[in-house]
């Protein structure tokens, strides 16, 4: 039996500049870096997910989603991961379709 082909990985800088002009979905703040959420399958570690599983959040936010742990997080702020991720893809993909 042939070896399955490993998942592609989908990088998109455009993608990522998009996200970093969002505000943090934490607290709205403008100055924010773009999160990768392990959750959505594939990565591993050391190896970032798909650029289309970035969310907004600021700096002090991305610390303390990896010192407590990304469920831990987001549960405990009320974020529903998934929501943010399809809403801020449809709104990529709405402003960049013509």
């Amino acid at each position: 039996m042939p070896p399955h082909p490993k998942p592609k990985t989908y990088r998109s800088k455009k993608y990522l500049e998009y996200i970093r002009q969002q505000p943090c979905v934490i607290c709205g703040h403008a100055d924010v870096q773009a999160h990768h959420v392990r959750k959505m399958g594939g990565g591993g570690i050391g190896i970032k997910n798909d650029d289309f599983s970035a969310l907004p959040i600021c700096k002090l936010h991305h610390l303390e989603a990896h010192a407590y742990g990304h469920d831990t997080f987001f549960r405990r702020r009320g974020i529903d991961v998934y929501q943010e991720l399809f809403k801020l893809v449809g709104e990529y993909l709405k402003a960049n379709i013509d």
